[in-house]
């Protein structure tokens, strides 16, 4: 006999069963009833829960960005920093979110975007991530410019390109790295460690910081070589 799932279960349920679709077929060629039939639950149990699969997707975008928007809520909070502070320790919350599950994370970008194939759903992340979480970098810019540390003509062109760099960097990071532990390969790992450095002096650049402010390689980096030993 099987369990009977709780609303919050049977939902998870949903959305773990169209990721995987997803991850094999693409948004667009995963229908309702593929997810239905996967799932093993009936038409009303899924509607019960979402009216559409644009519904679903939604959802998804927002468990994937959510955990980022409240990291920067609460380091925008943080009245007794600086802007810089704020950035790096956004920075430092953000690995530390990711290196808690970096193995599942990992998957499931690597999944979600291999090939291109859900260009929808980077389009709504980054629409949800527009709508969340720009406002707030815009804050930090003009936090930083007025105490002198940020150097920049274009204050919320500049948080807009912040955040869209770290979205997609995140994103094809995680990709490398699962990249790195399907195929056993410690040279995909440099090659992140590399890509980390770039990251970090197109986030300087855009934010018009002196080299070596943000922490990008200190703590990304040393988190990246961490996994590696315990994963090799």
């Amino acid at each position: 006999m099987h369990k009977k799932l709780t609303p919050e279960e049977r939902k998870s349920q949903i959305i773990q069963t169209a990721l995987q679709l997803f991850a094999m077929k693409g948004y667009e060629n995963t229908t309702v009833n593929n997810i239905i039939e996967e799932a093993g639950i009936s038409k009303g149990g899924f509607y019960h829960h979402y009216s559409s699969k644009e519904g679903l997707l939604e959802d998804i975008v927002k468990i994937l960005i959510g955990n980022m928007v409240t990291i920067f809520k609460e380091v925008d909070a943080c009245k007794d920093m600086s802007a810089l502070e704020k950035t790096n320790e956004y920075i430092r919350r953000v690995n530390a979110l990711k290196s808690d599950k970096l193995v599942e994370t990992s998957a499931l970008v690597s999944e979600l975007y291999s090939g291109g194939k859900n260009i929808q759903l980077e389009s709504k992340l980054y629409d949800f991530a527009r709508e969340h979480i720009v406002p707030i970098m815009k804050k930090i810019v003009y936090q930083g410019i007025e105490e002198g540390i940020f150097k920049t003509e274009y204050p919320e062109e500049s948080a807009e390109t912040y955040i869209k760099l770290f979205i997609m960097q995140q994103q094809e990071v995680t990709e490398l790295f699962y990249e790195a532990l399907q195929k056993k390969d410690k040279k995909i790992l440099e090659k992140i460690k590399r890509r980390y450095s770039f990251f970090q002096k197109l986030l300087e650049d855009t934010l018009g910081l002196d080299r070596g402010s943000l922490v990008v390689e200190e703590v990304m980096g040393g988190t990246a070589e961490r996994m590696a030993k315990a994963l090799f």
